[in-house]
């Protein structure tokens, strides 16, 4: 009994790992907006999977990048934002993301950034392309917050930009 019993694990972990893996197909980012109005700022903050994020930041950069190690690696990544991630006032002007660091884990690098801005971003529109040029199932969820407003926006690829419009929106 115990012999079969050790056959058919023998035989379900031989074919488990026989088995080719198959790339995984699920990309996404996780942004979160929060206006300071005391500060008067958006304060930013973008949770991006390492091993997508690194692959796309060498291809943006033309070259290997090293989070820890290459000397213009946040230089690199805020070129990349710079690119992908823009929000824009009501006139369409482009706002300036200010760097204020970044924070790596094991499998998820979290990007901190911060806009200027006299007022909140109520009626500003934001376009989020991260990752786009890269994997064609890429989704981006961004969490903007007003007071004690929030409004939730998907990005497909294809969906440049948004409307963030806090007027609609619930309380949380």
């Amino acid at each position: 009994m115990r012999r079969k019993f050790l056959a058919v694990i023998f035989s379900v972990f031989l074919t488990i790992s026989v088995v080719p893996a198959k790339a995984h197909t699920f990309h996404t980012s996780l942004t979160r907006i929060d206006y300071n109005a005391k500060e008067k700022l958006a304060e930013i903050s973008i949770r991006l999977f390492t091993h997508d994020f690194i692959p796309a930041l060498e291809r943006f950069a033309k070259k290997n990048v090293d989070l820890e190690k290459t000397p213009d690696a946040d230089k690199y990544i805020l070129k990349y934002l710079d690119a992908n991630f823009i929000l824009k006032d009501k006139t369409g002007a482009a706002k300036k993301l200010v760097w204020v660091g970044k924070e790596q884990k094991v499998d998820a690098v979290y990007i901190y950034v911060e806009i200027p801005l006299n007022e909140n971003f109520d009626g500003y529109t934001l376009q989020n392309t991260i990752f786009f040029e890269m994997f064609p199932k890429q989704e981006n969820v961004v969490v903007a917050r007003y007071d004690e407003k929030k409004i939730d926006l998907i990005y497909k690829v294809g969906e440049k930009e948004k409307l963030i419009s806090l007027k609609t929106e619930t309380k949380n």
